[in-house]
């Protein structure tokens, strides 16, 4: 099995209409097969020293994982092909999701950079939105409007859900994958979409090896506390119930406890895990 080599553009906002669409399964795909996609390396590099500079360490590591849950994604039957529906190469939509991904939490850096840009009162997902427009012009002028427009909307909508309409395929993946990494299966994410049909415990294992949780759900919430009391129009001030309901949702623990992956378990250098 290989990446598909082109995928929708664009798909249904709501989760309904988007499994209508996709093949998705949630199968097995090993980390290695994850981590061997190519993107650019001078774009990988800037975006990457651009995003652990101002991210807090917790969510640096979130938004990495966010970066191949959605790869993880587009292996496993993300809408392609669709009749009349605009297609995206596979190569183009990895370096967008590369980019999206890295910058997305840039809003929450709380380095005197960050403090100081002019967007800062901003929402964080406009404040994140707008350095990362700034970064990719002075550190990636390769890119043109349609491919930074993506880019930056999607960072700017990636924590809104809509009933009806489409959004890309960039801000999609984003989208799903972040609410995927903040609640795990049980969480809160866009609306109608079952997270079991979506990732195989086993891939999400690997990633959160790759990549550990840590101090994420404290960090995540003293920056939520600081947005919602400085920002109370903020967009996450739609999520229903709040930051109360916030606060339950992000996971405290890996979404795959350590305790109940299975390679730990066995002790037999005869024997293996399955599948």
């Amino acid at each position: 099995m290989a990446f598909t080599k082109t995928f929708d553009a664009y798909v249904p906002s709501n989760g309904p209409d988007f499994f209508a669409l996709s093949k998705l399964k949630p199968d097995y795909v090993p980390f290695t097969t994850l981590q061997a996609v190519v993107i650019d390396p001078a774009a990988k590099a800037d975006s990457f020293a651009y995003a652990k500079r101002l991210t807090p360490p917790a969510v640096f590591a979130h938004v990495l994982r966010c970066f191949y849950f959605a790869l993880a994604l587009m292996y496993t039957g993300f809408p392609s092909g669709t009749p009349g529906v605009a297609q995206i190469g596979f190569e183009e939509l990895s370096l967008r999701l590369y980019h999206t991904s890295l910058l997305h939490d840039v809003g929450w850096s709380n380095s005197t950079e960050a403090l100081n840009h002019p967007a800062h009162a901003m929402t964080f997902e406009l404040h994140g939105g707008i350095m990362a427009y700034e970064h990719l012009h002075a550190a990636a002028p390769n890119l043109d409007a349609f491919q930074v427009g993506d880019i930056v909307e999607s960072i700017v909508l990636h924590t809104s859900q809509w009933s009806s309409g489409n959004s890309s395929a960039n801000q999609f993946l984003l989208s799903v994958s972040t609410f995927f990494d903040a609640g795990g299966y049980n969480g809160t994410g866009v609306a109608g979409l079952d997270f079991h049909r979506l990732w195989n415990p086993k891939t999400v294992a690997e990633i959160e090896q790759a990549y550990p949780r840590v101090d994420m759900h404290n960090q995540v919430i003293s920056i939520l506390d600081k947005e919602f009391a400085q920002k109370p129009n903020c967009l996450l001030s739609h999520y229903p119930g709040g930051l109360d309901a916030i606060a339950k949702d992000v996971r405290v623990g890996p979404i795959v406890p350590v305790s109940s992956r299975i390679d730990r378990a066995v002790k037999d250098d005869h024997l293996h895990s399955s599948g």
